[in-house]
């Protein structure tokens, strides 16, 4: 999959966090999306993620969550913190397993919207919808 030329000189449509403890995983989405024109933060743990949302200063559009993390925090849980640190923030969560999907069931409004592996192109499509929704509900 080839990725789109990087933008030159334009600012970032939006920053969003992504959250995978696989860094060979994480790492050509991240590239993916800054080629893409996106702000990209990274997280390898829940926990460093939480500690970026904590910092009001530092701008998250979108959260991009494995459901399966390691340590005590699992994605569910990590997307429940979040959206309680920044109300109204979009958070992704993706995953492949079906015990993932049906603890997704149980814990959040909608299961997993992405299959691991990532389609780079299916994430920054969803990424756009959320951000073309989110300009549609603000006041102009």
């Amino acid at each position: 999959m080839s990725a789109p030329a990087p933008r030159r000189n334009a600012s970032p449509v939006a920053t969003v966090l992504v959250l995978d403890g696989d860094v060979l995983v994480r790492m050509p989405l991240c590239q993916y999306l800054r080629d893409c024109g996106y702000r990209v933060l990274e997280a390898a743990s829940a926990e460093e993620a939480i500690t970026i949302l904590q910092k009001p200063y530092i701008q998250v559009d979108v959260v991009l969550s494995d459901t399966e993390l390691a340590g005590a925090t699992n994605g569910f849980a990590f997307g429940m913190q979040a959206r309680a640190l920044r109300p109204g923030l979009d958070v992704v969560l993706a995953g492949t397993p079906k015990r993932a999907v049906d603890a997704a069931a149980k814990l959040c409004d909608e299961g997993p919207a992405l299959m691991k592996p990532y389609d780079h192109k299916l994430v920054l499509a969803h990424i756009k919808r959320l951000m073309a929704a989110r300009a549609q509900q603000q006041p102009r």
